[in-house]
């Protein structure tokens, strides 16, 4: 029986599959299988990983009708075989060393957490650290690859919610995941993982809207015990502010208009909890010009990008 199960959800995903296969088939960490879930893709992917399963008996491919990557992961974990989960999406790639290092820190704990790129901190998160960075994704990334997770931990209920969480499944995944262990993480802060930007995946095409944020703000609610809700909703309610950022830099002519039921969530939550808003914050809750809106979302969204470039928290 192998040590880790990789799964591999695919998806049209002919143009960078052979060369995710190949970085996994590349491991150091040889106690592996490899699970190619073909997800009724129409392109060529199924067939590129049949031909790979020939090369290689750690290679196990499954056809299936399309259901969504969240419904395909799922169906991994049920097929796998190993103690020791790890994901990689079609169109990324792992460092030859990346399994060995995860699955350095395996003991005990239930999930290894890894990076896509080498942050500037090494700071060691208690469970609840790491809950709360889980719901900001400030220190921690809310992404299943670069990460290790021993199956037990991966019930039916982390994948249990609806497929309308396009692009945003990962992280309500690895909240629910958070909130299920007893003990904290290992953090490896190293690179673990080669993330393509996919500029035509649902992530990037999707257009952001405050109906879809609030469906979102539920299932992110749902995923938290109710009796530890309450413990959560500074950095719920900087997160639904955070999402309301990303509508207006969009279109903020929705934000500026003030009427919608996310929005007014959002401001009875942040007067609940005694959240503090600052300028900017304030702006994008209570401003009705769309001009001065959308200027403050683009400082928000700079302001973000410079952050995560340079691997500083919010």
């Amino acid at each position: 029986m192998p040590i880790i199960s990789v799964i591999v959800p695919v998806y049209m995903g002919e143009n960078y599959l052979a060369e995710c296969i190949e970085s996994i088939l590349c491991q150091t960490f040889s106690d592996f299988e490899l699970l190619l879930l073909d997800d009724g893709s129409p392109d060529r992917s199924g067939v590129i990983c049949d031909e790979y399963a020939k090369t290689d008996n750690r290679i196990r491919v499954v056809h299936k009708q399309n259901e969504g990557i969240n419904a395909t992961r799922k169906a991994g974990v049920e097929l796998a075989k190993g103690e020791w989960i790890a994901f990689c999406d079609d169109d990324d790639t792992m460092p030859n060393y990346a399994l060995e290092r995860l699955f350095s820190l395996h003991q005990d704990t239930d999930v290894v957490i890894g990076f896509p790129e080498k942050p500037n901190n090494n700071k060691e998160l208690s469970l609840i650290e790491c809950r709360r960075n889980i719901i900001t994704a400030r220190l921690l990334p809310p992404t299943p690859w670069a990460k290790l997770y021993r199956k037990s931990v991966l019930t039916e209920w982390v994948f249990d919610f609806p497929r309308d969480i396009d692009g945003c499944e990962d992280m309500i995944m690895n909240i629910r995941i958070m909130f299920s262990i007893n003990r904290a993480p290992r953090i490896l802060y190293e690179k673990v993982y080669n993330f393509r930007r996919n500029l035509v995946s649902v992530s990037h095409t999707k257009r952001a809207s405050l109906d879809y944020e609030y469906v979102f703000d539920l299932a992110r609610e749902q995923s938290i015990p109710a009796e530890l809700l309450g413990d959560y909703m500074k950095e719920i309610c900087w997160s639904r502010i955070n999402g309301i950022n990303k509508v207006a830099y969009e279109s903020p002519e929705l934000v500026a208009d003030g009427s919608h039921e996310f929005i007014k969530k959002t401001k009875a939550g942040v007067k609940k909890y005694g959240y503090r808003l600052n300028l900017q914050e304030w702006v994008l809750l209570n401003c009705r010009n769309k001009h001065i809106v959308k200027f403050a979302a683009f400082l928000r969204v700079f302001r973000n990008y410079l952050q995560y470039r340079l691997g500083l928290s919010n």
